[in-house]
């Protein structure tokens, strides 16, 4: 009898070790994916009296820039909390990210990538 209590508290230890481990990978990966968004996001751009949609490209941890079909350039983005970070080529950009992260507005920017400055981007529909 003192066996077969041993053999099922072992049993036992195994089960619920397995169970922690199961929801720690569940959290971990929602924790996870709660850094990362995914899809197209455009833009309409204003300039003087020109408009044109800028699309940013977001898969993984890289973020690609396509103007005219064409990728323009590339880099990578971080997220934390509301801000989302991108470096896009030699710009970086400040932008606060929706509680739904359909979209994100342009808050700062260096350089050229300013004149985004205060532009929303939305995410397009099945993308």
């Amino acid at each position: 009898m003192d066996g077969d209590r041993r053999m099922f508290m072992k049993k036992k230890s195994i089960i619920v070790v397995a169970a922690i481990a199961i929801v720690g990978i569940i959290g971990f990966s929602l924790y996870n994916n709660s850094k990362k968004i995914s899809g197209e996001y455009t833009a309409k751009i204003h300039l003087l009296l020109m408009e044109s949609e800028s699309t940013l490209s977001f898969e993984g941890n890289t973020v690609t820039e396509i103007a005219d079909g064409e990728e323009t350039n590339v880099g990578t983005y971080e997220i934390s909390d509301d801000q989302l970070q991108i470096k896009l080529g030699d710009y970086n950009m400040t932008a606060e990210l929706s509680k739904d992260k359909k979209s994100f507005v342009i808050k700062s920017a260096e350089g050229l990538a300013s004149l985004a400055n205060g532009t929303k981007y939305t995410k397009k529909e099945g993308k």
